[in-house]
């Protein structure tokens, strides 16, 4: 009987069909015999089995068999390769299998019998246990197809099966290799620990290697998971076609429908092995698919996780970008969504060394406070990403080349020096990308804590980054708002977007027109200066200057698309009269600063430019008077301060003890005493000494308040002991104005009538930030508007411009061009009945220029002017 192939009887009775070639080795003939084959050479391509002798089989087809019932016990349970009949001595002659010698038996047709499924898996696995070689197991299968091709002459047409088996040999083959691969891996290793004190176990190994590829590959679990379903499905094929299975096609069709599905099994045909079989089957898939489940949970999982992290690229293009998050980004996001506005919104990219939920939960903090405090995006999406501002690859995740602008943000966790540093360094990876893909770098704004270390920018970098000072900005903006009360709401209202702020615009149908022509051609916005073409800003230029091609118009505007040039009638030169005598020059001032600040060298260098000569400044603080001297000079790092104005009188206290405001004792010049009344200007000062001592910024702030309000309450009682002595001196005391770093006490500020008595100087210092951000050359204004050097701004009275004993009703533009004769611009006015908040609308950039209005006595002109 024949079981792999059909054999004729007549190849079977012919005698003369015995195989030539005695050099061939059992497995081979196996193979070509199962194959139904001519020649050896054609198996070796099909099946790559190079290592194996060729041979020649001439035209014969046969089959193997296995002997049993024989007399001889040492023949009973082998295979034989059958050859042919011999009638006369009615036997088979055949060869044994592992007999090298090609020794012929014969056979009488009762000891042959037809090979099944389990015979020829464990001639197969004899055969590789022989060989030594694991990756040769796909033996098995090659007989599992020889069986299901039995009732065939030629099953090459068998596609199914052809896919079928090629798979399971790949699958087995690769299985197979890596299993030997990690043997001989774990065998070295261990061979290599003998001896030590510390042997390792299999265990331990396994475990080991385990480990290694689920800690260096994200898809070890998926390859895991797939070798255990295609070990499986084999497995359950092999017992599915011992069972009765047809082909092997048809078997791991099956295995793998119970696998997929648990309630195909319930269609098993009856008997015990086969419903047993693929009860088995299902359980192992049941395992399968909640492997699949919890690798597929953790994948997302871990991808949602990557996503709160930041970990993605951004793909955006003209938006800004935010390095680091300190306690001005809320304020500077919100001030770039105002002016992305009139775009209908924009994108902000913040990537900061923080956790990006962190990140996430301050802004939606910001978003959920009451209304008129809470932050207003107006359309503009905020994307954060967490990782290393001064990593290049970072920068090139938030796409930094394709931005509009980048703010660069110093840490408030390092010391000034060291933040400074890091600063230089962050502009230097910037400068690094320039040019990268032939990409520019869009303008960098860079904030710098110490006004000494912001030369170090220019020399690694020229012309690439604007800088921003905070400290230096926010003491020359206290500076002039503490000798001009109300001018922090001006100043306030131009930093940032809200209201009209500074726009550069090209007119061509001015060209050729001078200053003086341009005052009144804007019905919507106010000109200030001039943009050369060469780049050179001038804030309140000459009457004469003459407008050439390529000049912009630097204005105050609500919006860059607000405001366009008028048709040029309204009349100026019969409006334009002879100015009112000028007022009186410089006044001697007496000026407090309250608390300690890390720049006050620099801030009272200012302040002496601005005073007349004879004007005092007393320095109230904590700091021993012999460590200011050396914290004026820095440590020796700078030379004595050499003032041609101001005197300094030196004061030890503590501005939140109401006794030691109470009577001002002077420790130098003699010990001289003076009253919290007596001050032109007083200045409360956010206290560096208490934040390099650990304290928040709404602690600066609970004290700045407490200092506030002790001092108004000690100005309020001497105020009015005087008027119930009827002094000539009861003159209505200056209120201080407060430095404030949080905005979430601007409310505080309103509950005890301090409505304009402050400054936020994080705010400010966010607003011009932005503003910079938006156009650099903003930067050349505001640092001309508040030095002491060149345009600043001033609150004049009206009766500079108007003689209200002889006139009192003109427009804005008519009080506009008188200003123009003193060579000062007029941006706006005050109502005498207004404060100036309640008069913000009006301050800056006022409606109806041309119209005339009523002034009145205590009505204030703003202007920019050069004294």
């Amino acid at each position: 009987m024949v079981i792999m192939t059909t054999v004729e009887p007549e190849n079977l009775e012919d005698p003369s069909h015995v195989l030539q070639d005695t050099s061939s080795s059992w497995p081979m003939r196996t193979v070509a015999s199962l194959l139904g084959v001519k020649r050896t050479a054609d198996v070796l391509p099909r099946i790559g089995l190079d290592d194996l002798p060729r041979i020649r089989y001439g035209d014969v087809q046969t089959t193997i068999v296995k002997i049993e019932g024989t007399n001889r016990h040492d023949l009973n349970g082998k295979f034989a390769y059958v050859q042919a009949y011999d009638p006369v001595k009615g036997r088979y002659s055949a060869i044994l299998l592992d007999n090298t010698e090609d020794e012929i038996i014969y056979l009488p047709p009762t000891s042959i019998k037809q090979i099944n499924i389990l015979d020829a898996t464990s001639f197969a696995i004899s055969y590789a246990w022989q060989a030594q070689s694991l990756d040769k197991l796909y033996i098995i299968l090659i007989v599992l197809l020889a069986i299901s091709w039995r009732k065939q002459d030629i099953i090459i047409h068998r596609m199914s099966e052809i896919v079928t088996v090629t798979v399971l040999l790949l699958g087995v083959s690769f299985i197979g290799r890596f299993l030997l691969s990690e043997y001989n891996l774990v065998k070295e290793k261990a061979e290599s620990m003998v001896g030590t004190r510390n042997p390792i176990s299999t265990v331990e190994m396994i475990e080991y290697r385990v480990e290694h590829y689920f800690s260096t590959s994200q898809w070890a679990k998926v390859a895991l998971l797939l070798t255990f379903t295609f070990i499986l499905i084999s497995m359950g094929a092999v017992a599915l076609a011992f069972c009765g299975e047809d082909s092997i096609s048809g078997a791991v069709w099956l295995a793998w429908t119970f696998v997929a599905d648990p309630g195909t099994h319930a269609d098993a045909p009856e008997g015990f092995l086969v419903r047993f079989v693929s009860f088995s089957i299902t359980v192992g898939g049941m395992l399968v698919f909640a492997l699949m489940i919890g690798i597929i949970s953790d994948y997302i999982g871990n991808k949602i996780d990557e996503l709160k992290k930041g970990k993605s690229r951004v793909i955006e293009s003209d938006h800004s970008v935010m390095l680091g998050w300190t306690d001005k980004s809320i304020a500077i996001i919100q001030q770039i969504s105002l002016a992305n506005e009139s775009e209908g919104g924009g994108t902000i990219v913040v990537l900061a060394d923080a956790p990006k939920e962190d990140l996430e939960e301050h802004l939606a903090l910001a978003m959920s406070q009451e209304r008129g405090s809470a932050l207003e995006l107006m359309g503009t999406n905020v994307v954060f990403r967490s990782g290393n501002p001064l990593e290049e690859s970072e920068l090139q995740r938030v796409s930094v080349l394709t931005a509009r602008s980048v703010i660069v943000l110093s840490p408030e966790s390092l010391s000034p020096d060291e933040a400074d540093a890091n600063q230089v360094r962050q502009v230097m990876a910037l400068k690094a990308l320039d040019g990268v893909n032939g990409n520019e770098c869009p303008p960098v704004v860079v904030e710098v804590q110490d006004v000494d270390n912001s030369e170090l920018f220019t020399l690694v970098a020229p012309d690439f980054a604007e800088v921003i000072v905070a400290h230096d900005l926010i003491g020359r903006f206290m500076l002039e708002c503490a000798r001009y009360p109300g001018l922090a709401c001006v100043l306030e209202s131009m930093m940032g977007f809200e209201g009209s702020e500074f726009y550069f615009e090209e007119w061509p149908e001015l060209k050729g027109k001078s200053f003086l022509d341009i005052t009144c051609r804007f019905d919507d916005a106010v000109p200030i200066g001039i943009k050369s073409n060469s780049g050179e800003v001038s804030i309140n230029p000459k009457n004469d200057h003459i407008i050439q091609e390529g000049d912009k118009i630097l204005v105050l505007a609500e919006d860059n698309d607000t405001y366009e040039v008028n048709d040029g009638s309204y009349e100026t030169n019969k409006k334009i009269e002879s100015p009112p005598a000028a007022e009186d020059a410089k006044q001697v001032e007496k000026i407090m600063f309250l608390g300690w600040r890390r720049d006050m060298a620099d801030l009272i260098t200012q302040l002496d430019g601005y005073v007349a000569k004879g004007s005092e400044l007393w320095l109230f603080n904590t700091v021993p008077v012999k460590e200011r001297n050396e914290l004026l000079k820095d440590q020796g790092h700078k030379s004595e301060l050499k003032l041609d104005n101001l005197l300094v009188y030196n004061v030890v206290g503590n501005p939140l003890i109401r006794r030691d405001l109470s009577r001002i004792v002077s420790v130098d010049h003699a010990g001289e005493t003076v009253s919290l009344d007596e001050f032109d200007s007083i200045l409360i000062l956010a206290d560096s000494v208490s934040i390099e001592n650990g304290a928040t910024v709404m602690s600066c702030d609970s004290r700045s308040l407490s200092t506030l309000l002790i001092i108004q309450d000690i100005q309020k009682r001497l105020y009015d002991e005087r008027k119930a002595l009827g002094s000539s001196a009861s003159i209505k005391p200056v209120s201080p104005i407060t430095e404030i770093l949080d905005s979430r006490t601007r409310s505080l500020l309103d509950v005890v009538s301090c409505g304009s008595a402050y400054v936020m100087s994080n705010q400010i210092i966010s607003s011009v930030i932005a503003q910079v951000s938006e156009d650099r050359d903003i930067n050349a204004v505001l640092r001309e508007l508040l030095t002491a050097e060149g345009s600043e701004t001033y609150i004049r009275s009206v009766s500079k411009f108007v003689d209200l004993k002889k006139e009192d009703k003109m427009s804005f533009w008519d009080i506009a061009l008188r200003a123009r004769q003193h060579r000062e611009v007029a941006i706006g006015y005050k109502p005498a009945g207004l404060g100036f908040r309640e008069a913000s609308l009006l301050i800056i950039n006022p409606p109806d220029k041309s119209l005339d209005r009523q002034w009145a006595p205590g009505d204030e002109i703003i202007t920019f002017a050069l004294d």
